[in-house]
């Protein structure tokens, strides 16, 4: 049997919009065995095998590599469900990396990890979401050709970290809809001039410097009025002692701040569930005899 544990994520970090990811330790935790047929459990019904995103994962990786006929079924139980569907934290990327990890242990296809997670990104699509999920810490990624380049920076114990996530669902692909088909060069120079400093003031916790520099103009100005209580949310980000960013497309909201505990107002606590996470180092993967 193979258990794998991934984090949940929030990326586009404000300015980092489709390139900038962080693991938080919320997690998600899969098994995994050798079945006569292939079986879910505990998931949710809407997530059936005919539906389920772990097994359509695991599926499509062991397809590149081997037959139909040579794919080992498989039995995959939802043994821990800690990260919330649909609210910009990376339940699909902590599904699809899963289904992918067990296929290549399970099938023994001994790809890389690095392999294995850029399959994992070109399912998913958000290699923010993704990098972060299996490495941990903060992430940066692009694509360059058919192949994805990443990095892992350190993330200061000094900075705290919350999550204000709301009971309502976002919609992934409605919340990319939204957005604009072009982009005006002032935001585009606007965003590039910030994201520079982004890896070092998150290393060296420089609170100060985040403050002024996690300010976009290419996405959350149009996902806002998606996000409960928005205007309160904007009220929120004028604080001296926070920063507010929507975590992936919403609805969920990452607020970082340098104090250990922060008070939000009375009408977001009603809405929100306030959270405080640590960061996380990724995805672990344990085979058991």
């Amino acid at each position: 049997m193979i258990k794998i544990k991934t984090p949940a994520t929030t990326s586009n970090l404000s300015v980092g919009f489709d390139t900038v990811g962080i693991a938080l330790n919320i997690y998600n935790v899969f098994s995994f065995k050798e079945h006569k047929k292939n079986v879910v459990k505990g998931f949710k019904s809407s997530f059936s095998v005919n539906s389920n995103l772990v097994l359509k994962a695991y599926i499509a990786f062991a397809l590149k590599y081997l037959e139909e006929k040579e794919i080992k079924n498989v039995e995959i139980t939802l043994e821990e469900n800690n990260i919330p569907v649909s609210r910009g934290l990376g339940s699909s990327a902590s599904c699809i990396l899963s289904g992918i990890l067990a296929a290549n242990e399970i099938n023994k296809l001994h790809k890389s990890l690095d392999e294995c997670v850029n399959f994992a990104c070109e399912l998913e699509g958000h290699s923010d979401n993704v990098f972060a999920c299996a490495y941990g810490f903060l992430n940066a990624s692009c694509k360059s050709g058919d192949k994805y380049i990443h990095k892992v920076y350190e993330v200061s114990n000094s900075l705290n970290f919350y999550l204000m996530i709301p009971p309502q669902e976002g919609q992934t692909k409605e919340l990319r809809n939204i957005l604009p088909k072009k982009i005006d060069f002032t935001d585009a120079i606007y965003n590039l001039s910030r994201i520079i400093f982004l890896p070092d003031a998150f290393k060296k916790g420089d609170f100060k410097l985040l403050k002024n520099i996690l300010k976009d103009e290419l996405h959350e100005k149009y996902r806002y009025p998606y996000i409960p209580l928005y205007n309160e949310i904007k009220q929120l980000s004028t604080r001296e002692d926070i920063i507010v960013s929507i975590s992936g497309s919403g609805t969920s909201v990452l607020l970082i701040s340098d104090l250990e505990t922060i008070e939000i107002p009375e009408i977001l606590r009603n809405v929100f569930k306030l959270i405080k996470v640590d960061i996380s180092e990724g995805t672990k993967i344990e085979v058991i005899e």
